[in-house]
C-alpha cells in the first residue's frame, strides 16, 4: 500500500460515486431508494438535508484528493472518515430498532463500517513513508 497515486485515484472514484448519490438524493429524495418510497414531508425533507450533508462530504473528498498528505487535508480525511463511520453506527443503530432495510442498505453499512479504516490505515501508511508530519511545526503542518 505505497502508492499515493492509487490512494488519490481511490479517493477521487469514492469521492465522485459520494457526490453522485448525494446529488440524485439531494434531488429526486427517497425515489432511487430500493422498496416502499412514500415518505411523510418530514422524512423527505430530513432525508434530502442529509443527503446535501453526503454531497458535502464527496467534495471534500475531492478536495482532500488533490494532496492528501498535506497536513490540513489529512485531519480533513480523518473527520471525514469518523463521519462516515459514525452513519455506519447509525445505520446499525437502525437495523437494531427498525429491523433489516434492502440488502444494498446493508452492503451500504458494511462498506461505512470497514472502508474508512482501511482509507486512514493507508493513508497512514503513506504519511509514515513521506516522513510529512501531519502536527506540529514542520513542513506541511497547519499553522495556529
Amino acid at each position: 500500500m505505497r502508492h499515493p497515486k492509487a490512494f488519490r485515484t481511490l479517493l477521487v472514484l469514492l469521492a465522485l460515486f459520494v457526490v453522485v448519490v448525494g446529488a440524485v438524493d439531494t434531488l429526486f429524495g427517497t425515489a432511487p431508494l430500493p422498496g416502499e418510497t412514500a415518505v411523510s414531508p418530514e422524512v423527505d425533507s430530513n432525508y434530502r438535508f442529509f443527503s446535501a450533508l453526503f454531497l458535502a462530504v464527496g467534495l471534500l473528498l475531492l478536495w482532500i484528493a488533490r494532496d492528501p498528505l498535506a497536513a490540513d487535508r489529512s485531519l480533513t480525511l480523518r473527520w471525514v472518515c469518523g463521519a462516515v463511520v459514525l452513519g455506519g453506527l447509525a445505520r446499525v443503530l437502525s437495523l437494531a430498532v427498525a429491523g433489516p432495510p434492502a440488502a444494498l442498505l446493508l452492503l451500504l453499512m458494511a462498506v461505512e463500517l470497514v472502508v474508512p479504516p482501511l482509507l486512514l490505515w493507508w493513508h497512514h501508511s503513506l504519511l509514515r513513508r513521506a516522513r510529512r508530519p501531519v502536527r506540529g511545526d514542520g513542513p506541511g503542518a497547519v499553522a495556529r
